[in-house]
């Protein structure tokens, strides 16, 4: 009986200390909106992320970013700036004359040589996307994002096949191969919705909406960009003093989902 008494006594002062503590700290308005069977809670901590923000971590960011505006400006070179040019370049020593014929020139007309000189130069585009799928960013933002920088945006908590991933725009999901192949085939977008039981939670750096159990009203696209094998796991098993061994590889099927697009429900951007 005397260590029962112990036990709550001790319950009772925690939970009046947590609650003294939660009296002072600044609140977040909390709103609820439902919707036939699901329903969301919306929190706002931009009050809070503001303050947060003039304060200490604030100046941690603010140092991220300097640091990787020393990599924006290019490298000063002296020899270039300081370059001297000659006056009588070596190309215009002899001019030329119409009787000379190039080595190269077999006095044949090609019909790509005029529309390539009548015509704009093809400039070469370069992919936002890498090889291995992450995207593009100069050495100046990966210098930020490394000293702590957010990378900012939308985020999502998705469920795909009894897998959660928290996502956000240009990321990448690997799942296993999803079925049917003609619904889930390379190439095809899909927006995740409530109404298939896939997003659970939402945020943004101003507000966060928690699903109750699923975010009515929000969307986020997704396309199938690749359908491939994963790496090799080796599986081996031994048995000692058996004369027992078995060595097999095995290569899961995978597909990988490009998220495109993230959306809050109309009624949350009103709030």
């Amino acid at each position: 009986m005397i260590s029962r008494q112990i036990f709550n006594r001790g319950l009772v002062h925690n939970l009046r200390a947590s609650l003294g503590r939660s009296a002072s700290k600044p609140t977040t308005t909390t709103l609820v909106s439902q919707s036939r069977s699901f329903a969301y809670a919306s929190v706002n901590h931009a009050e809070e992320y503001k303050q947060a923000i003039e304060g200490r971590h604030g100046q941690q960011l603010q140092l991220a970013y300097e640091e990787g505006e020393k990599y924006e400006n290019e490298i000063f070179d002296p020899f270039e700036a300081y370059k001297i040019e000659d006056e009588k370049p070596q190309e215009e020593a002899l001019p030329e004359t119409d009787n000379e014929v190039d080595e190269d020139d077999d006095g044949l007309d090609y019909e790509g040589e005029d529309e390539e000189e009548d015509g704009e130069e093809a400039i070469p585009t370069k992919s936002m996307y890498k090889k291995d799928g992450s995207v593009r960013r100069t050495k100046a933002e990966l210098v930020s994002l490394n000293a702590g920088a957010p990378a900012g945006g939308n985020f999502a908590i998705i469920n795909l096949y009894g897998s959660q991933h928290k996502v956000t725009v240009d990321d990448v999901v690997i799942l296993n191969k999803l079925r049917p192949v003609e619904t889930w085939a390379v190439g095809t977008t899909h927006t995740l919705t409530a109404d298939d039981e896939q997003l659970l939670l939402m945020g943004s750096q101003d507000k966060t909406l928690v699903g109750m159990p699923f975010v009515n009203g929000g969307e986020v696209d997704v396309m199938v960009e690749e359908i491939t094998r994963d790496k090799k796991v080796i599986v081996f098993k031994k048995k000692r003093r058996k004369n027992y061994r078995k060595k097999n590889g095995h290569k899961r099927e995978v597909t990988f989902l490009r998220v495109l697009d993230i959306r809050f429900p109309e009624n949350a951007l009103k709030e």
